[in-house]
């Protein structure tokens, strides 16, 4: 790299983080998951339920994953369960579930969620050892963790949504097939494939009781229970502005499909991100005979939001709905494409808060997230917000003891798992 390019670069990389040291900050509230248990990630499994209690799944790699529940009244944080331990894994030499990466729904004074294992095991392992996922669901009274029965013989779920009316839970798996539990019967059937590539990491139920899917490029599938049938959308395209390609070496990628999205049902509508460029989408599947896509704004940092849109970072899971204010909250990070210890940047992936207000189409940059200890957030992966309003997230915390943290950042600043709170009414 010639000294006049190296120059070029430093100076842009120098530009960008004092842009984000120059961003206001949101002061927020953070709490420890465990002193005990170092899990080190966290993709989608946070649920607020009906009990007023915070649900969270955390994962590690090559181990665990773990379900806690937090008491905002008490602001007691329980260990729940180690899914390996639960699954009579543990200790076995073999691959283990190390993961919860789906979106928790709730039915009956429970709340549901599904396994994946996803690379949970050394490579001197064969990957066949791991005996499959599984559905499970927890007790609000009691806050014991059941398993229920299992979904395959090895293809964890990424994706997951909920038809209450129907007793139904879907699955969207690694294996690119959809997968429905009858939760009455406990038993689990393959609906078939639903994608060829990258499957999207997020689908939803209608109020008809209808399953979308998203897959590149900007594609749109739906499931109809009453058909029984799976269908891609012919004529409902994702907006994209910044897909992956070139002549020398195609390629699909998650950019080019929805990486959140939330059935909102006041509007009879989902809401989600756009994976690459971090877009906030209304899609209406009640707009005529396949649904309509609206483009709403942009919702990635503010210094990305100009320049090449190549540079922004990807989506991520940290999206939600806040029905007492009628707004969107979402937490974009501030540099790469976050992936806790693995990011692909030179400086720390910080947490931004961004809101759309769906009453006036206003958009609000917040500022950067900084807990009152004085500790950044790194990335969250995944956002709920409960009935009083108040936002909750998960995600990479700056751990300053040695002996907590989980993780670094590209082996610089320590991490740990944490739950943070933002209240937009204090």
């Amino acid at each position: 790299m010639s000294l006049c390019v190296r120059e070029f670069l430093m100076t842009g990389i120098l530009a960008a983080a004092l842009l984000a040291q120059a961003q206001p900050t949101v002061p927020v509230k953070h709490y420890r998951f465990s002193e005990v248990h170092k899990d080190a990630q966290m993709w989608s499994a946070l649920y607020v339920a009906s009990n007023g209690k915070v649900y969270v799944g955390l994962c590690t790699h090559g181990d665990a994953a773990n379900v806690y529940e937090f008491d905002p009244r008490t602001e007691m944080m329980t260990h729940l369960a180690n899914i390996t331990v639960l699954a009579g894994e543990r200790g076995k030499a073999i691959w283990t579930s190390g993961k919860i990466h789906v979106q928790m729904q709730e039915l009956d004074g429970h709340v549901y969620f599904g396994s994946l294992s996803e690379d949970n095991g050394p490579p001197a392992l064969d990957a066949s050892s791991y005996r499959g996922p599984h559905w499970y669901r927890i007790s609000l009274k009691t806050g014991q963790v059941e398993l229920l029965s299992p979904i395959n013989s090895f293809w964890g779920l990424l994706g997951q949504a909920m038809d209450p009316k129907r007793r139904l839970i879907y699955g969207l798996a690694e294996d690119g097939h959809l997968y429905k539990y009858f939760i009455d019967q406990k038993y689990t059937e393959d609906l078939g494939r639903v994608d060829n590539w990258d499957i999207c990491r997020t689908i939803f139920t209608d109020d008809q009781g209808n399953v979308y899917g998203s897959f590149p490029p900007g594609r749109i599938w739906k499931y109809d229970p009453i058909q029984d049938r799976i269908f891609d959308l012919e004529h409902v395209r994702l907006p994209l502005i910044n897909q992956s390609r070139t002549m020398a070496n195609p390629m699909l990628d998650r950019k080019a499909q929805w990486r959140i999205i939330e059935w909102d049902p006041v509007d009879r509508a989902a809401y989600g991100i756009v994976g690459g460029s971090n877009l906030l989408i209304k899609f209406d599947p009640h707009n005529g005979p396949e649904g309509k896509v609206t483009p709403l704004a942009q919702m990635c940092a503010p210094t990305f939001r100009t320049g090449d849109t190549m540079n922004i970072p990807y989506a991520t899971l940290a999206m939600a709905i806040s029905q007492k204010e009628r707004k969107i909250y979402y937490l974009p990070v501030t540099a790469g494409d976050f992936d806790y210890g693995s990011i692909s940047a030179e400086r720390e992936a910080r947490s931004f808060l961004v809101s759309y207000d769906l009453k006036t189409g206003q958009r609000r940059d917040h500022g950067l997230l900084r807990a009152a200890d004085g500790r950044w957030a790194f990335g969250m992966g995944g956002a709920k917000v409960d009935r009083e309003g108040r936002l909750w997230f998960v995600g990479a915390f700056e751990e300053p003891d040695p002996k907590l943290a989980a993780g670094r950042m590209r082996g610089k600043r320590a991490y740990s798992m944490g739950l943070g709170r933002y209240d937009p009414f204090k």
